[in-house]
């Protein structure tokens, strides 16, 4: 959304699993309001299975990631599906470094709307702490 400010912050969390998770909830919905769309994020540490995925869908098409090696796209009705796999890029639980590393020595350059950007950052931290407000309240929380 490059850094572009929700309207509004509507969650609901829940506890499934206190005896796992005794101390935090284990399940978030969270809705994202925008002027021309919106956003929602299932979060979850109840699903019996681990998952990363993503699905977008768009005025004309979606692209899904079920997981870290596929990627399936429609562009439009009269189009057919497409898929492709993916080559996750160095390892997953150093990658963060390479990048900060690469940041430091000045070959990669963090723009504003980057995902490890302060600026995304710190919109993130906004819009959880609303989405913690939200589900306190039950009321959707206004970011204007």
């Amino acid at each position: 959304m490059r850094n572009e400010r929700p309207l509004a912050v509507f969650a609901v969390l829940q506890q499934f699993k206190p005896d796992v998770y005794p101390k935090v909830d284990d399940e978030a919905t969270i809705v994202l309001t925008y002027p021309n769309t919106q956003v929602v994020i299932q979060a979850s540490w109840n699903w019996p299975i681990d998952r990363k995925d993503i699905e977008i869908y768009g005025t004309a098409g979606y692209v899904k990631a079920p997981n870290a090696t596929d990627l399936i796209w429609r562009i439009s009705e009269r189009e057919q599906e497409q898929s492709a796999k993916l080559t996750p890029q160095g390892s997953l639980t150093l990658a963060p470094f390479y990048h900060f590393a690469a940041a430091m020595r000045g070959d990669v350059i963090v723009t504003p709307d980057h995902l490890s950007s302060l600026e995304n950052n710190l919109m993130t931290t906004e819009i959880l702490d609303a989405a913690r407000e939200s589900a306190r309240t039950g009321k959707s929380v206004s970011l204007k």
